[in-house]
């Protein structure tokens, strides 16, 4: 016999008898002196007993049970109708005041100029579009992408989670680029977007193969590639956006749902950030100024 459980929860003994006889398994319970208890199988069922104990812990983690019990129920989102509302408000103040050209120059994403320190522009680039047909492109991925997502964590969180995750994604490939030119657009975040949902699938998933672990990311990857095409796209900063995304929400998904306080009080400080940022990001660049 060999032991697969050693422990002084009664209740947990208990639970590991149940998992083990819904398997089927043969198993023995001792209570030993020092007020421990001890489950025992058979040596030639040890391994498919382990094998099930592991599955339910990892089927069973507390955030990813909070995680798959939150599921977005359609498209629509208030706070994501508000960010395109801001996107859309922007790009038509730049075409009114025919200053498009100069707010691309003084506040989009460049290698040249986010090296010398301009590191604001990661975040203004993100609100910024070339024209009508790129501004209606990114609106549709918002509404894809980031409203389920926005419904998953909340109406400041889930801004909150886009803004850390895009300007990561133009950090990182303003960081590694060459040159002068400067790329726009919340398709960085869009994607970024589409990161995060690939990662709450692998983390609620039920399946501890890796390909099967794996097949939402690479799902996410196949969308990220569609995005990429088109005039003035930026294939590097969707793939960093996608990548930033993915990690930012293996990290950030557990944490927003550990949150022990009301949920309403973890949005309101999300937004105060996220509107702090922004003005501090705008700030830098000299917007108040220009």
């Amino acid at each position: 016999m060999k032991r697969v459980f050693h422990g002084a929860d009664r209740k947990k003994a208990n639970l590991v008898l149940t998992i083990l006889a819904s398997q089927s398994i043969n198993a023995q319970l001792t209570a030993l002196p020092s007020g421990k208890y001890e489950i025992r199988v058979p040596v030639s069922e040890q391994d498919r007993a382990r094998h099930h104990l592991e599955r339910y812990a990892l089927e069973n983690r507390p955030f990813a049970r909070q995680i798959a019990g939150a599921s977005p129920s359609s498209f629509y989102s208030p706070a994501t109708l508000v960010i395109i509302g801001i996107l859309v408000l922007v790009h038509a103040a730049c075409i009114h005041t025919g200053l498009h050209d100069q707010v691309v120059f003084k506040f989009g994403a460049s290698s040249y100029f986010i090296r010398q320190g301009d590191a604001f522009r990661a975040i203004t680039a993100l609100f910024l579009h070339s024209d009508a047909r790129h501004l209606l492109g990114n609106m549709a991925g918002l509404i894809v992408f980031a409203a389920p997502l926005v419904r998953l964590t909340g109406f400041g969180t889930g801004p909150f989670l886009l803004l850390c995750a895009g300007t990561t994604g133009n950090l990182l490939s303003n960081g590694l680029g060459q040159g002068a030119g400067i790329s726009i657009g919340a398709s960085t975040a869009v994607m970024a977007a589409a990161g995060m949902l690939g990662a709450r699938q692998v983390l609620v998933s039920r399946n501890i193969t890796l390909i099967k672990t794996l097949a939402p990311l690479a799902a996410g990857a196949t969308l990220m590639a569609m995005f990429s095409h088109g005039e003035r796209t930026d294939v590097s900063a969707h793939f960093f956006g996608f990548g930033a995304g993915v990690g930012v929400g293996m990290i950030g998904l557990p944490l927003v749902h550990a949150w022990p306080g009301p949920r309403i009080r973890l949005d309101t400080l999300a937004l105060v950030l996220v509107v702090a940022i922004l003005a501090a990001a705008l700030a830098q660049g000299g917007a108040f100024a220009f």
